[in-house]
């Protein structure tokens, strides 16, 4: 945790009062990114913050960061707080691959987040040497967030709800490789393959899917006040065997892609929002 601090400090001195953007798109992996940096025209540049790579151009009527953030809640946060203090945007997109929860998705569909949550925090039962370890009996820990006027830690349980006007556009776009659909996204730094566990999360938390990014950046959004929505497509799928697939991330891509060209000017102020 110490490390992590002095790295967003150091960074954050290096941070350049760059233009604003419309919209920062986030992806973990090269694949994620891919057909999006692709889309931003000729004009594109790359910026490279500390560790962190950067493309500024335009998709539809909008002015886009694509961010490489890198895999898993470190990475992801880092890169987050530095895209949110470089440039400033409205909306947050963060898209990529995850594996399914829920025994109706199959490879290539994709789950737009009305909300994204944290479900790797847990507290387990106390136990004697030798009576082993039960996962599927601990107790979740719900993410929580500072109030900035009290100064309190405040619980959301539920995770942080996506954007509603940008839900609605995503839920209009079209996926070039599968189906579409509403749910729940949870992130936890977990590879989740034995059914009996993939089942236990599902019904716990409501998830869908399961991938490393989307919770996190999430409460980061939320801290900052800052509209935001999560993309994922089902790149494993373990009710059917269907193993890991990395060129599923070029469906998420092109959806983005899509979503990006339908989402009208993000001319108004954010609006108030529940948790």
């Amino acid at each position: 945790m110490r490390r992590s601090f002095f790295l967003l400090l150091a960074l954050a001195s290096v941070l350049r009062a760059a233009e604003p953007v419309d919209v920062l798109v986030q992806g973990a992996e090269k694949l994620e990114v891919r057909e999006l940096i692709a889309g931003l025209g000729p004009e594109a540049r790359k910026v490279t913050i500390g560790p962190f790579s950067f493309w500024i151009g335009h998709i539809g009527p909008h002015r886009v960061a694509v961010s490489l953030t890198g895999q898993a809640l470190i990475n992801c946060t880092t890169a987050t707080v530095i895209g949110i203090e470089e440039f400033h945007p409205t909306l947050i997109v963060n898209e990529g691959t995850s594996g399914a929860q829920a025994p109706y998705l199959t490879l290539h569909d994709i789950i737009v987040g009305q909300r994204a949550l944290d479900y790797g925090n847990f507290i387990s039962p106390v136990t004697a040497a030798g009576q082993g370890s039960s996962p599927m009996a601990w107790t979740p820990v719900a993410q929580r967030l500072r109030d900035p006027v009290s100064g309190q830690l405040v619980p959301y349980p539920e995770g942080f709800a996506g954007d509603p006007a940008a839900l609605a556009v995503a839920l209009r776009s079209r996926n070039p490789m599968g189906r579409v659909f509403a749910g729940v996204i949870g992130s936890a730094h977990e590879v989740n393959l034995e059914l009996d566990r993939v089942r236990w999360s599902a019904r716990n938390f409501g998830m869908d899917v399961e991938e490393m990014e989307s919770g996190h950046v999430a409460a980061v959004a939320r801290a900052y006040g800052i509209r935001y929505i999560a993309f994922r497509v089902v790149s494993d799928a373990p009710y059917e065997g269907v193993p890991f697939n990395a060129s599923a991330a070029r469906a998420t891509g092109l959806f983005t892609l899509n979503f990006l060209e339908n989402l009208p000017p993000l001319a108004m102020p954010m609006p108030a929002r529940t948790p």
